[in-house]
């Protein structure tokens, strides 16, 4: 039963992010209501894990924490509302999934930012929304923890 809520946690998470993505692409930020939905869906699927474990919540929570440092630091080149979704992100999958999800983000991140240049659609100065990229991060780590 617990597992079973859980994994439809991941999904209410998957949909609010993907929500958050179509307003970041929008209007370049998210909703604070969004935020704070997405940050207690995060803390009630904590309560339904398998299993918890303390550090690697702490490191998944640090990798968005160091996100909100680079977004306060350069004036907001990343968007604060980034690193405040993968701090929840994190905390609830943890250090390693967090990574991934950042991985996988970025990666998607320099396709999308070549094609722009090589297309001349922009260039270096363009600003592009992150969260699409971070969703689809989520997608493909929660559909591999999940299979």
């Amino acid at each position: 039963m617990g597992h079973e809520l859980y994994k439809g946690l991941l999904i209410v998470i998957g949909m609010l992010l993907l929500v958050a993505s179509v307003s970041d692409m929008k209007r370049r930020q998210i909703s604070k209501i969004l935020i704070v939905g997405l940050f207690l869906m995060c803390i009630i699927a904590m309560l339904f894990q398998k299993t918890f474990d303390l550090y690697n919540t702490i490191g998944g929570g640090m990798i968005g924490l160091c996100a909100i440092g680079v977004s306060m630091a350069s004036q907001e080149q990343i968007g604060r509302g980034d690193g405040l979704v993968l701090l929840g992100i994190g905390a609830l999958l943890g250090f390693r999934s967090g990574l991934a999800i950042v991985f996988v983000a970025s990666c998607i991140m320099c396709i999308v930012a070549m094609v722009i240049l090589i297309c001349k659609k922009g260039n270096r100065h363009t600003k592009l929304p992150f969260l699409p990229a971070l969703f689809v991060g989520y997608v493909v780590c929660v559909t591999q923890m999940l299979s």
